[in-house]
């Protein structure tokens, strides 16, 4: 009996371990390229507009002046490309709805 006992909590260890695991690799990204611009991947794979707004300030006075013309810059599908689309398109893709909000609030103003 004890050792039907040991063999349960071990098999149950292992367990939790392998969907940790399983878990954490489905978190893990590799971004290819010029890594200078994947914080704008990045916050459409998190759903992050803070991660997005943190992107988009790192490039003021780099590919712009102003936020605003950074963000146009960088929807420009010729520019920024996640998985080989444009970041507007990746984020509806990735079903990122928080940052496809922001991105369409910005166009509109």
């Amino acid at each position: 009996m004890k050792k039907l006992f040991v063999s349960i909590v071990v098999s149950a260890a292992c367990l939790s371990f392998n969907a940790n695991a399983a878990l954490e690799s489905a978190k893990k990204v590799k971004f290819v390229g010029d890594t200078e611009f994947a914080g704008f991947c990045k916050a459409a794979i998190n759903n992050d507009v803070n991660t997005l707004k943190r992107a988009i300030e790192r490039q003021v006075g780099v590919l712009a002046s102003s936020k605003q013309r950074v963000l146009d810059i960088v929807l420009d599908e010729k520019n920024v490309s996640c998985a080989g689309k444009g970041l507007a398109e990746f984020s509806e893709t990735r079903q990122a709805t928080d940052v496809v909000n922001f991105i369409q609030a910005k166009i509109s103003q």
